[in-house]
């Protein structure tokens, strides 16, 4: 696969049935927009039982500007002082199949494949990825950044995973520890760093820490808990109050720059990340 294949989305579709992945084990798809759906009605589907709908509804509308959903994002959210995903993948170039599960509208990098559930700005594949179309043993790399938490069976897209890797193939996992829920559209999980390990047994550790630091986790929970006493059970005040507190407090975050060094940071750490390797 050329580095150019992504230089224009428009002719994403059109330049990825050259390529030699273009098989895909199911042929069952259509094209829309230049993406390739595997899902015949993609939706988000929150479930309006989630105390954090009304967050839910705002990123859902800012991520039709993807632009300006990263740059709010990179200012609110968790800061990342870990390795990223870039990292993981620097030894890939042309000619690599790289997938990122569950992207969003985040673009990593030219050259990566996102993969969603739901058709974003930016998704190439509309897919579920506890069922990649992919054949076996295909994929030079696979990244998928604070996912797992959400879904039901993660265990099943780790299956997924080491199916459609070559052997020696890299991994870039994230995912949260002491984090306050979150759905998107619902928030099942979370694991320590040896959980984390645990998870994802079938692949040889390269490398893994703190991804986002205890000052992350504490703004959040913070947040939280500030706009729960001040809410009095009323729900779109607490998720107001939340946005609220977050931006005041966002700028302690930058402390994890210096305290995510420390070992003991570890227990309490917003998440992890995790390089590995198909074995």
């Amino acid at each position: 696969m050329s580095n150019s294949l992504l230089n224009n989305s428009s002719d994403f579709s059109k330049e990825a049935a050259e390529q030699p992945w273009f098989k895909f084990v199911n042929q069952n798809y259509t094209v829309k927009d230049n993406k390739f759906f595997f899902i015949k009605d993609p939706s988000v589907g929150f479930s309006v039982d989630n105390n954090d709908l009304t967050v839910n509804k705002l990123k859902l509308f800012f991520k039709r500007f993807p632009q300006l959903f990263n740059l709010i994002y990179f200012l609110f959210g968790a800061v990342f002082v870990g390795r990223n995903s870039q990292y993981a993948i620097k030894d890939k170039g042309s000619g690599s199949l790289i997938l990122n599960l569950g992207s969003g509208v985040k673009r990593i990098r030219r050259d990566v494949i996102n993969v969603d559930f739901y058709p974003f700005e930016g998704v190439d594949i509309v897919a579920d990825i506890t069922k990649l179309p992919f054949a076996d043993n295909s994929v030079d790399a696979i990244i998928n950044e604070f996912v797992l938490e959400h879904l039901p069976n993660p265990e099943s897209v780790v299956k997924e995973m080491v199916r459609v890797l070559k052997p020696g193939g890299v991994i870039y996992v994230s995912i949260p520890f002491v984090a306050s829920f979150h759905s998107a559209p619902n928030d099942f999980f979370r694991w320590s760093r040896q959980g984390l390990r645990v998870l994802l047994k079938d692949f040889q550790e390269i490398e893994g820490g703190v991804r986002c630091g205890p000052t992350s986790a504490l703004v959040y929970i913070l947040s939280e808990w500030l706009s729960t006493l001040l809410s009095f059970g009323n729900t779109k005040i607490q998720q107001g109050f939340f946005m609220f507190f977050l931006i005041c407090l966002s700028p302690l975050k930058l402390l994890d720059f210096i305290i995510s060094k420390i070992p003991s940071s570890e227990n309490i750490a917003y998440g992890f990340y995790f390089i590995g390797k198909k074995i």
